[in-house]
């Protein structure tokens, strides 16, 4: 079971002997996609559903679906604890697995639902990490190179920052998702879900800066030289060498913009729903967690500054 990883294309499928499970996770993987669920989710998904059967065929030698009950999932679980997976991970491997079982039992191929009855557990609350204003004042107006890659880099900082983006989002951006006359952008989100957001006009002319350089006509606004699209790598190590170039001792990852972007609109008094609106998020409590990061800002500040805490 140890080292069991997902592998692109439908290699991961021969990690399962029984050609049921592996037929079975086949169409599970054409449900997914079907659906139109996002790429990552589509494959923690499968990975997860994978490392059940994997368990139940070395563990108990279970070759039946229907025979897979609640007390199997929760000696998995079990194993996975003694591993030492995250609580983060444990969630994520109940709601795969549970996920796979609800589309069994509607393609009529498992009759009980006991293992969609139990429990998941509880996700470990975490604040989202994020740096202040001054830092990000700071970030935006270092004096970073006038090449071609630092005004590029210093586009994507303030595109982040400034509409809150996903790095999958900005990746994805294409010329005709900018309105430069209306300052408005198209975004593509998870599942393909589009929302319209304003840039700012600090972004806007940031991404002019780099776009009337650049030599290669391509259809993504953020490009290498050569006019391919970034990767999440890439975006990482602009930040982290643009923090360098900043005399800056701070850690700062793409999402942490994002984090921060929504915890200074709430800070300056934006209502949570209009943030919501602006992250992309369907559910309200989603959003609501940077209200918590405000809060705790506002209580170390307290007790740092005031003279009675």
């Amino acid at each position: 079971m140890e080292g069991v990883k997902y592998m692109e294309g439908d290699k991961y499928l021969n990690l399962i002997e029984n050609p049921q499970f592996r037929d079975e996770l086949s169409h599970f993987k054409d449900y997914l996609t079907v659906l139109n669920r996002a790429y990552n989710t589509c494959t923690w998904y499968l990975h997860d559903s994978v490392l059940f059967l994997n368990y139940l065929e070395k563990e108990y030698g279970l070759t039946d679906l229907e025979k897979v009950g609640r007390e199997h999932l929760r000696d998995f679980l079990a194993h996975e604890i003694a591993r030492g997976i995250s609580r983060t991970s444990l969630v994520r491997r109940v709601s795969g697995i549970k996920s796979f079982f609800r589309f069994l039992m509607r393609q009529g191929k498992v009759k009980g639902g006991s293992i969609i009855n139990v429990r998941t557990p509880k996700k470990e609350r975490r604040l989202p990490k994020v740096t202040s204003q001054v830092q990000m004042l700071a970030l935006l107006t270092a004096s970073l190179p006038e090449s071609k890659l630092g005004k590029r880099n210093r586009a994507i900082i303030a595109f982040l920052y400034g509409t809150g983006a996903r790095v999958s989002e900005l990746i994805g951006l294409n010329r005709g998702d900018v309105d430069f006359k209306t300052g408005l952008v198209k975004l593509k989100g998870k599942g393909n879900k589009i929302r319209i957001v304003p840039a700012g006009d600090y972004a806007l002319e940031r991404m002019e800066e780099w776009i009337m350089v650049r030599d290669q006509l391509s259809e993504a606004v953020f490009t290498s030289l050569s006019g391919r699209r970034l990767s999440a790598r890439h975006i990482r190590n602009i930040i982290n060498a643009a923090l360098r170039q900043a005399c800056m001792n701070a850690h700062l990852s793409p999402h942490m913009l994002r984090h921060s972007f929504a915890t200074h609109l709430l800070e300056n008094g934006v209502d949570v729903r209009i943030v919501q609106e602006l992250l992309g998020h369907v559910s309200l409590s989603t959003t609501q967690v940077y209200t918590h990061v405000s809060r705790e800002r506002l209580k170390a500040l307290y007790q740092k500054y005031h003279p009675h805490a």
